[in-house]
Parts: structure tokens; C-alpha cells; sequence
């Protein structure tokens, strides 16, 4: 595998999987990362768990893979780059810095600032093949991130160690015998190939931000795996702690809702939007269906809506949810079905945008809307998974209602 500065790296799309250098990636925003990684170090304490190491070392492991893939250094930094994670600079034999950088200067600080880039330290780890240490930050108020290499080898275990193919042979939508669906003019082709001229990649250089600026968010190409590595160690520490296993669940789809709101609601607010999807909706149930139709687009898996009586109950499947695909990919099927944490926040949220808050109205997205209107209990809905790729079943599939 090789590229240039100036080319893109061979995308290949499968079963609503945006494939590079084979592994999945998904898009995800600043809030999402900054309150999983939040979520993760929360946990610190309990016993072996060390979610700092964890947090570096899941995307050591991946790196690992791509090499073994036949990537160089070059493609690596090249691949940073156009994910949006920023520059990777050689300062000397023993640093590197990221003069811009998702995870050090547009990530969401909760609490204190402190250093946070322990996706690029991960990073790095794997690129040289030694134990890598951030030992300066911009959130902390520094010009660059910087980032110690110690002569001190890695020993990173490979997690996706069990073989599960992708589902190619997913219904198209409305083709669930007798679901209650309403006819609608989104055209989901049309808003791919619309969406297809929206600049979703950082390009890459010194001179560059390579970040991805997008729907007033800024926007990660990441690595679906690294997600679900680290949510779900960090939730199996949890429930071995004895935390109960509703609150330990509760932290993963909350940063799900919080994605919803803070992606969606942007997307659904762009000028984008507005000039591609709009022209479709005639009701809220048409903008659920452009938003399903641009999730879609994402890497998350196929979404299809199976049902809806507005107002009151929704039900989505979801076909490859990238969740439940790496689940199988790293620990044996569970019994487990309410176990998507991140698609169980996004269609909750996403049917809290439309019938709790009615995005069309073009509110403000802010923390206190988020924390007085979108996130409070009254007139909230609730959400249950009922199928679950973990568990052996075809699909992800979830109920929302009243």
C-alpha cells in the first residue's frame, strides 16, 4: 500500500463498511471522542483496568496490522492526515509534535485541562515500534503537542483475533413484510452522491490543518475498532467492579446521545443540508429518513427504518452495525442483546432531534439546550435493543417509545 501527498487512500465500501487497508472506519465528531475518552478515563481505580493504557495501546495494536498490511511510515502519516487527526511532524530522533491536532486542540475538555492525546501517543507507538509519551499538549496551553519516543520496545497484542464476514445481502428499504412505513421523496442515491462533494478528509501537509471541518463540527475518519476496543474493556471493568450494569451501560449510550446531538443536529442545521436533503422532506418522518439515508454514508453498518407510528413507537434495524461486527471480532457471542451502546444513543437522540425538539426549528445546539431540552425527562423517550449481532442474531435491531 502506498500514497502520495496529494492521492487518497483506496476506500473500499461493503455491507455499509467504509474499508481502509481493511479495517472499518466511521465518521465520528469532536463531542463523540471527547466524552468516550472522558468516559474511559473515569474509570481509573478499578483494579487492573489502567484506561490510559488502554486508551494508547488500542490503536498501537491496529497500526500494528496495518504494517503487516504492507503500509510504511509515509502511508501511516499520509493516513493520519486524511482521517483528521493532524500532522505528525519528526522534530528530532526522539520527538515528534502535531501542530494541529484533533484530540489536542478540538477535543471538548470536561473538568480540568489535561493532557489527552493518547490516540496519537497509541499512534505513534505503532509507527516506531517503541513506547511513545506526550510530554506537552495545546489544551494545556502549549504551541504544539509534543510527544517523548523512549528507547523502551512495545509488546501490543493483536484483539481482533475471531473471523465474521459482513452481511452483504441486506433488504432494501421498506422491505420488511408487514411494516407500517410512510411513502416518502428522499431519494437516499441522490443524497449520496451529493454528500460525495462534501470534503470529508483532511489533507494532508505542514501547511495544511488537516482536520476535518464539516457541519459546523469537526470530524474523525477513525478506526471503528478502536471504539469498540475501548468501550467495551472499559464497560467489562466496570460491571467486574461491581458497578450495575444499567449505570455501566448508561455512560456508552450517553456518549451516543450526546454524538446525536452535536452531529446530527449540525448536519440537520448545514447549509448542506438544507440544499440537498430538504427539497425531499415534506414531514418530520422525511427528514428521519434523509438522516437515516446520510447515516448510511458513515461506516456505521445499513440502517433501515422497519416501523414507525410517529409520535409514539419507532423501530430501526440495523444490518453490519459496526458494533456489533467488532464484538464478534474480538470475544465470543454474548447473551447479552442491550449491548450497542453508540447506536442505542443515536436513534435515541436522533428521534429526539425530530419529535422532542423539533430540529426544524433551527434551535441553537449548546450545552445548556442539550442539558434543559434535549436531555432532560420530560417528554423523552426510551430505547430497547431486541436483536444483537453479538448475540448471533442477522441484525441490530431497536425499539424506541414513549
Amino acid at each position: 500500500m502506498s500514497a502520495s501527498e496529494d492521492m487518497h487512500p483506496e476506500i473500499i465500501t461493503t455491507g455499509g463498511h467504509n474499508l481502509i487497508g481493511g479495517l472499518s472506519r466511521v465518521f465520528h465528531c469532536n463531542h463523540y471522542n471527547a466524552y468516550l475518552q472522558m468516559t474511559v478515563l473515569m474509570t481509573q481505580g478499578l483494579g487492573a483496568h489502567n484506561p490510559e493504557r488502554l486508551l494508547t495501546d488500542a490503536i498501537t495494536a491496529l497500526v500494528h496490522l496495518l504494517k503487516q498490511r504492507g503500509y510504511s511510515e509515509r502511508d501511516l502519516r499520509h493516513e493520519f492526515a486524511y482521517c483528521g487527526f493532524g500532522f505528525l511532524h519528526q522534530v528530532d530522533d526522539n520527538t515528534w509534535e502535531t501542530p494541529r491536532s484533533h484530540y489536542g486542540e478540538a477535543i471538548c475538555v470536561h473538568g480540568k485541562p489535561q493532557k489527552g492525546c493518547y490516540f496519537t501517543s497509541g499512534y505513534l507507538q505503532g509507527v516506531l515500534e517503541k513506547k511513545v509519551i506526550e510530554t506537552a499538549c495545546q489544551i494545556e496551553g502549549a504551541n504544539t503537542d509534543k510527544f517523548t519516543v523512549l528507547d523502551e520496545p512495545i509488546n501490543v497484542e493483536n484483539y481482533l483475533t475471531r473471523e465474521f464476514e459482513l452481511q452483504t445481502a441486506i433488504p432494501a428499504r421498506f422491505a420488511f413484510e408487514g411494516c407500517q412505513n410512510f411513502n416518502t421523496r428522499v431519494d437516499d442515491d441522490k443524497i449520496k452522491t451529493a454528500l460525495k462533494a462534501v470534503q470529508l478528509y483532511g489533507k494532508c501537509g505542514p501547511e495544511e490543518t488537516c482536520l476535518i471541518e464539516a457541519f459546523g463540527a469537526l470530524l474523525t475518519n477513525h478506526f471503528a475498532d478502536y471504539y469498540n476496543r475501548i468501550s467495551y474493556e472499559t464497560y467489562f471493568a466496570l460491571r467486574e467492579a461491581g458497578i450495575p450494569e444499567e449505570d455501566s451501560k448508561e455512560m456508552f449510550i450517553q456518549a451516543g446521545h450526546i454524538c446525536a446531538f452535536n452531529t446530527f443536529g449540525r448536519i440537520m442545521s448545514s447549509s448542506e443540508w438544507y440544499e440537498i436533503v430538504v427539497p425531499m422532506c415534506d414531514t418530520k418522518a422525511d427528514w428521519l429518513h434523509g438522516m437515516v439515508a446520510v447515516i448510511n454514508i458513515l461506516g456505521w453498518g445499513v440502517y433501515r427504518v422497519e416501523k414507525m407510528e410517529l409520535e409514539n413507537e419507532f423501530i430501526i434495524r440495523v444490518y453490519n452495525s459496526y458494533e456489533g461486527v467488532g464484538f464478534r471480532r474480538m470475544y465470543p457471542a454474548t447473551d447479552d442483546k442491550n449491548i450497542s451502546f453508540l447506536a442505542m444513543g443515536v436513534i435515541l437522540g436522533l428521534i429526539h432531534l425530530l419529535w422532542k425538539v423539533d430540529i426544524r426549528d433551527k434551535p441553537e445546539l449548546t450545552q445548556e439546550f442539550y442539558v434543559e431540552q434535549f436531555n432532560n425527562y420530560e417528554n423523552s423517550y426510551s430505547i430497547e435493543q431486541t436483536h444483537a449481532i453479538a448475540t448471533g442474531d442477522e441484525y441490530d435491531r431497536f425499539i424506541v417509545s414513549k
